[in-house]
This record gives structure tokens, C-alpha cells and sequence, in this order.
């Protein structure tokens, strides 16, 4: 990317995730801090909420952060990200007495190189949470 590129904020739409649940619940397992990390659970709060679906009658659902790893690399004129998410998601349903566990990891990462902004770089950080969570709505539609 040349200097003259600004990176903008993306917009991803998340396709819902639906359980047979009535109940959900995120936590967080996760001992790494900072600000990227407060950034990630932001975004990630935001995509439960809006994303996790429930469609049942009985049972409950819960989604553990097992783990938030951030990497950043930066040096004159070059800029790396990197996420690591694993998330596992717990079905229960106790008429049926029936468990299922999902475990979901993902790793996206982008780069920039040139003269960038602070804002080119919170964006950029931005947009590789989201398409690291974008992945794990694609991985588990598809089971």
C-alpha cells in the first residue's frame, strides 16, 4: 500500500448463528490485557449480541473466549496485525440431556506499509477483529 491509501473502517455484516436454546452467556478465559485486547472484546461483545441467535424452547448456550492472542509488529513505515481467536461454544439442552461442544479457532492478520496514520492503524486493527470473527461465523455455518 502506497502512502496515499487511507485505510477505512469496514462494515461486516455477520450472517445469525441460531441455536436451540433460550438462554446464552458469554465469558471471557483469556489473561492477555491491553488496549487491542479491550478493543476485541468490544467487538466481540457486539457480534454475540447481535449475531447468536436462539430459536428453541429449552437449554442454554455458552460461548468461552479460550483465548485472545495479539501480535503487532511496527517499524518505520510498515505495520503488522495479527489475531488469533479460539472460542468454544457449549450447547445444552437438559430435557433432551444432551451436550455439544464446538471449538473454533481463527487467525487473520493484514499489513501496512508506507506512511500511514494512527487512524489508518485503528482501522486496519478493526477490520482484521472482525474478519478473524467473520471466519468463525463462516466456519461454524458450515458445520
Amino acid at each position: 500500500m502506497n502512502s496515499e491509501q487511507f485505510i477505512k473502517s469496514e462494515k461486516i455484516n455477520f450472517e445469525h448463528i441460531k441455536f436451540n436454546a433460550v438462554t446464552k452467556n458469554l465469558t471471557y478465559s483469556n489473561n492477555q490485557e491491553g488496549y487491542e485486547v479491550d478493543l476485541a472484546k468490544n467487538l466481540i461483545n457486539d457480534w454475540f449480541n447481535k449475531s447468536i441467535k436462539l430459536v428453541g424452547l429449552d437449554g442454554s448456550l455458552s460461548v468461552n473466549i479460550t483465548s485472545i492472542k495479539i501480535n503487532k509488529i511496527r517499524k518505520d513505515q510498515y505495520y503488522k496485525y495479527e489475531i488469533n481467536l479460539n472460542l468454544k461454544f457449549t450447547e445444552n439442552n437438559q430435557t433432551l440431556t444432551k451436550k455439544k461442544i464446538y471449538n473454533i479457532n481463527s487467525i487473520e492478520y493484514g499489513e501496512i506499509e508506507g506512511s500511514f496514520t494512527l487512524r489508518d492503524i485503528e482501522n486496519l486493527n478493526k477490520n482484521i477483529i472482525n474478519k478473524s470473527l467473520k471466519n468463525i461465523n463462516l466456519k461454524f455455518l458450515k458445520m
